[in-house]
């Protein structure tokens, strides 16, 4: 009866799911496009820093409110698969020299930045952001605009549109955050007052590759910010004159919201068939443990279990880590009463940086035994767990 509640709800699910995945399949071969919005709050500002050689943020990243880039120019020094092309380009482009640092603006001070900050904005862009398959096959962004200056800007007002990826992570391990993997800068406008320029902003698939950026591969986590840094005709001093920020779009963008009526209906009604089918479960198996493990501590690395056991008791005989993770210490075997909780904490000799992988020997009274395996990030990263298949574990040290 299980089984047939199971293959009910499995079907329903396939069949719920059916209509938007199909439009979603569809638009994924053709244009998907979303509008460019309106400018970010004068108020706001574009916070960039460049990481430290180890990723790491520079002294002083965390501070101020505003919309937040990171750039890495390592790659040669680090081995690192992260472009750093652009990076050295934008590091001379503002004028730094020496450590890594945080622009506000464009401005070496976030209190320059907010002195030069504009009450009404300089000009009015109006366009689209679309993804599209070009000539080579590939996906490349295509941006049509309607552009038109409120006032006469300066010669030197430029276009900077930033292709940023939520979160990176390169071969090494290393993590960032909002690490713009591509620069390109535009000036092919107008800059004369009330003059419109109808034009088409695009970055081909090709260039997109050669920066990390594969929208087949991975369409989502991206965003994309065009920053206009200049002025007035007249003025010496350059400041940030327009930003708009957003997530590209993907191929959900262009589902609407009566696509999913049907499939809806049909998701309500498998979730009334699944939760029969939950509940007798929960019923049939409320005698198994809880099991959750969190980092309590990263030098020296500590690991804290929490154990509830259900209906039935519960008895713990060991424990073991994949290497090069290493315990400190033995195990001692546990028994939890019914209903009851236990907590207990493992010691390792150093942390890695690597994922700790754990293997925990669980028995269950009327319902048998077996090794519970976790998988947790280093305690560097931060704290969560999750199932691992199987791996040849270790034993820590007796002391």
């Amino acid at each position: 009866m299980r089984g047939v509640l199971f293959l009910i709800t499995f079907v329903a699910l396939l069949t719920s799911c059916a209509a938007p995945l199909a439009l979603a399949a569809e638009d994924s071969l053709s244009t998907v496009s979303k509008s460019i919005p309106a400018p970010e709050a004068q108020s706001q500002m574009l916070i960039e820093s460049f990481l430290q050689d180890n990723g790491d943020a520079p002294i002083g990243a965390d501070e101020g409110e505003g919309i937040r880039l990171s750039w890495w120019s390592w790659s040669d020094e680090t081995g690192s698969d992260w472009p750093d092309d652009d990076a050295k380009a934008r590091y001379g482009q503002l004028g730094l020299v020496g450590e890594p640092k945080t622009v506000y603006n464009g401005q070496p001070e976030a209190s320059t930045a907010r002195s030069l900050q504009l009450e009404q904005p300089l000009l009015d862009l109006q366009g689209q952001i679309e993804l599209v398959r070009d000539e080579s096959g590939g996906i490349g962004i295509s941006l049509p605009v309607a552009f038109t200056p409120n006032v006469n800007l300066s010669d030197s007002t430029v276009l900077s549109i930033f292709i940023s990826e939520d979160r990176a992570v390169d071969q090494h391990g290393r993590v960032a955050h909002h690490l713009v993997r591509d620069m390109m800068p535009q000036v092919g406008f107008s800059i004369q007052a009330n003059n419109t320029t109808e034009t088409t902003w695009t970055v081909p698939s090709t260039h997109l590759l050669a920066a990390g950026i594969d929208f087949d591969e991975q369409p989502h986590g991206w965003h994309i910010t065009l920053a206009f840094f200049g002025g007035v005709e007249g003025e010496e001093e350059e400041r940030l004159i327009s930003l708009h920020h957003t997530s590209m779009p993907t191929s959900w963008d262009g589902v609407s919201a009566g696509d999913f009526f049907l499939p809806g209906f049909l998701l309500l009604l498998c979730v009334v068939i699944a939760s029969g089918a939950v509940m007798g479960s929960f019923k049939r198996e409320k005698g198994m443990p809880k099991i959750d493990a969190q980092w309590t501590s990263s030098d020296p690395p500590l690991l804290q279990f929490r154990i509830l056991a259900g209906s039935q008791q519960v008895t713990l005989n060991g424990c073991a880590c994949i290497e090069p993770w290493a315990i400190r210490g033995g195990f001692k075997r546990v028994k939890i009463s019914a209903e009851h909780h236990h907590e207990f904490t493992i010691r390792f000799k150093r942390v890695e940086p690597q994922d700790c992988h754990l293997s925990l020997n669980v028995e269950v009274d009327e319902l048998g035994s077996w090794t519970q395996y976790l998988r947790l990030p280093s305690s560097r990263d931060g704290v969560r767990s999750v199932e691992d298949d199987g791996h040849e574990a270790t034993v820590g040290d007796e002391v």
